[in-house]
């Protein structure tokens, strides 16, 4: 069974990385998350090798 986990955040980098953090501990153990934020920092998600959906409307 596939546990998928959707993370919505909005705000600075700075209000965006403890949640990079929790996605990537819930990666290592077994889950899937979802990061939805602004299309701005699309790159910086996917890089982590977390799945990026973007919240409209960007900033």
């Amino acid at each position: 069974m596939r546990r998928k986990v959707v993370i919505s955040t909005a705000g600075s980098l700075g209000d965006l990385n403890p949640f990079i953090a929790l996605a990537l501990e819930l990666k290592a153990r077994g889950y899937e998350p979802l990061i939805a934020s602004q299309d701005e920092f699309r790159a910086k998600i996917q890089a982590e090798g977390i799945d990026f959906h973007a919240l409209r409307p960007g900033v």
